[in-house]
């Protein structure tokens, strides 16, 4: 599918482990904890295919690019994504997209919050929202990913203050089933992408009571509990649960607890 792009993966598992290690000391935990995830499965994948074809590797903040831009020009069906930075250029893959979403490919996206608080991005986001692309926000994604018809997937191993150095492309295989389930467990915690949310991570900060409440929330607690505890009637604890569900932009309970979470309010 990436001709000239990509090289297998022919070196010895120490090999492979290197340039985790390498770039341990400057990573964020979350990246240095997904790039060492991709090494220790990379010989159980290496295992499995028999002829080294599950995994490649692309080398240079360009060919990263080129696969980006190839893996989606060949959807057919489905393009699920998280984006954060760093960024390649962004404009061709936002003007493939578009035409995408024109011939009838469903696109997922996973934004992180510091995505759309780049300037020109919720405007774009919003345009690719009002095509038909599926948008929703979380508060820190913990890789880039483009994963295609659920056959293909592509995700940073090694990354600079500004481009992705280098990128591993998965195929079918138990990697990458586990890839598409890590992302079926975001959108599901994920807020829904607003025009107008607050991107700044300030939003108007709970009362104690409130507070009370979203601890009671995460906690799995029902209406008539919170009404219990908190001395409301359950009528008035449905609508207090609807108000602050509403008020953090995400459509059930449990969200609702994992996106206080997220955002330091409990």
């Amino acid at each position: 599918m990436l001709p000239g792009y990509t090289e297998e993966l022919t070196q010895s598992p120490t090999a492979v482990d290197e340039p985790a290690r390498e770039t341990a000391t400057t990573e964020p935990l979350t990246e240095r904890a997904v790039r060492a995830q991709v090494a220790s499965v990379t010989r159980a994948a290496r295992a499995q295919s028999g002829n080294g074809g599950v995994l490649q590797v692309v080398h240079g903040a360009k060919r990263v690019g080129w696969a980006a831009y190839e893996l989606q020009r060949n959807a057919t069906q489905l393009v699920q994504g998280v984006a954060k930075p760093p960024y390649v250029t962004t404009g061709p893959l936002d003007s493939l997209e578009s035409r995408k979403l024109a011939e009838g490919v469903q696109y997922q996206v996973l934004y992180d919050r510091s995505a759309l608080a780049r300037p020109p991005q919720l405007d774009i986001t919003t345009k690719l929202v009002a095509m038909g692309e599926q948008a929703r926000v979380i508060h820190m994604a913990p890789t880039k990913l483009i994963m295609v018809d659920n056959e293909i997937a592509l995700l940073p191993l090694t990354v600079s203050e500004t481009s992705v150095e280098s990128a591993v492309v998965v195929r079918s295989s138990a990697m990458l089933a586990a890839i598409a389930r890590i992302f079926e467990d975001l959108w599901r915690f994920a807020a829904p992408f607003t025009a107008d949310q607050d991107l700044s991570g300030h939003e108007l900060q709970p009362t104690e009571e409130e507070r009370w409440i979203l601890s009671l929330l995460a906690s799995g607690a029902t209406d008539d509990t919170i009404g219990r505890l908190m001395g409301f009637s359950a009528r008035t604890a449905h609508r207090r649960v609807r108000e602050l569900i509403s008020r953090l932009g995400v459509e059930t309970r449990f969200q609702a607890g994992m996106q206080a979470v997220k955002l330091g309010w409990l």
